[in-house]
C-alpha cells in the first residue's frame, strides 16, 4: 500500500533538516500506525489550528469505534497538545457501532495551532483498550516526495533504484532525528533481504541498532520480528 512504511505492516541526499511544510498535506507518509485499518487521509494547517482527516474501516462482525477525550498530538521533546474536539465520531463513552463489515468511517480530529519548525509529530490515544495511535506523521513536502519515489519505483519492479532513494535519505533523516527514520530503515532492510545483498543487509542492521532515532525500541521489535 502506498502511503506508508512498514506496518504490523533520488539521488540526491536531502540537506540537514530544511522544512518545507505545506499549508494541506494529503496523504502524508508515517511511521507505524494502530489499528492496520486507521488512515490519515490530509493533515491541515489553519493557523490557528491542526485539523487531522482519517479514516477506520471495521473488519469485524459487531465492531464499533469511538475516541477517547485523552487524544494527544505529540510532537518535539515531550510538547502535547490535547485534543480539543473530534467530528465524524463520537467521544468514548459513546460509540458508533459499525452497520456491515467492510464499513469504512471519516472523522477529523481538531488540535491547536502547531508550531512552524515542527516536521512531524505523533497521534496517540490514550484509553482503557484498543487505543488507536499513528506515529511519525510526516509533514514535510521533500521527505513525502521521496518516499513516494521509492514506492513508485518498487511498483515498477526497479529495487535499485528505490534503494538508492531509501539509503540517501538516511544520513540527514539520522541528524535531524526526525521519527520516520525507523521506517526508512526498515523498509530498506526487506529491500536488500529481497534482493539477496547480504553484506549490506548485515551493515545496515547494525547501524539500525546502534542508531539514536525517535521510537527506536517500536522499530527494533518489528526488526527483531522479522528475524533480522
Amino acid at each position: 500500500m502506498h502511503k506508508k512504511l512498514i506496518l504490523v505492516l533520488f539521488g540526491t541526499m536531502l540537506l540537514g533538516c530544511a522544512l518545507m511544510r505545506a499549508q494541506e498535506i494529503v496523504k502524508p507518509n508515517y511511521g507505524l500506525k494502530s489499528p492496520e485499518t486507521i488512515e490519515v487521509i490530509r493533515v491541515r494547517l489553519t493557523g490557528s489550528q491542526t485539523l487531522v482527516d482519517m479514516s477506520i474501516q471495521n473488519l469485524v462482525r459487531g465492531g464499533y469505534f469511538c475516541i477517547d477525550e485523552n487524544t494527544y498530538l505529540e510532537y518535539g521533546n515531550g510538547m502535547k497538545l490535547k485534543m480539543q474536539k473530534v467530528s465524524g465520531l463520537p467521544l468514548c463513552p459513546d460509540r458508533y457501532e459499525f452497520r456491515t463489515t467492510g464499513e469504512k468511517v471519516y472523522f477529523t480530529l481538531y488540535f491547536d495551532e502547531l508550531p512552524e519548525d515542527i516536521d512531524w509529530f505523533d497521534i496517540v490515544e490514550y484509553c482503557g483498550e484498543n487505543c488507536f495511535s499513528v506515529f511519525a506523521l510526516n509533514l514535510d513536502e521533500e521527505i513525502n516526495e521521496k518516499i513516494n519515489a521509492a514506492f513508485s519505483a518498487m511498483d515498477r519492479l526497479e529495487p535499485e533504484q528505490a534503494i538508492e532513494i531509501f539509503r540517501n535519505m538516511l544520513p540527514s533523516l539520522r541528524s535531524c532525528g526526525h521519527g520516520i527514520t525507523g521506517s526508512v530503515y526498515l523498509n530498506l532492510v526487506e529491500l536488500l533481504a529481497a534482493n539477496n545483498l547480504d553484506d549490506q543487509l548485515r551493515q545496515l542492521v547494525s547501524d539500525f541498532r546502534e542508531s539514536n532515532i525517535p521510537h527506536k525500541q517500536r522499530y527494533l521489535e518489528i526488526l527483531n520480528n522479522l528475524e533480522y
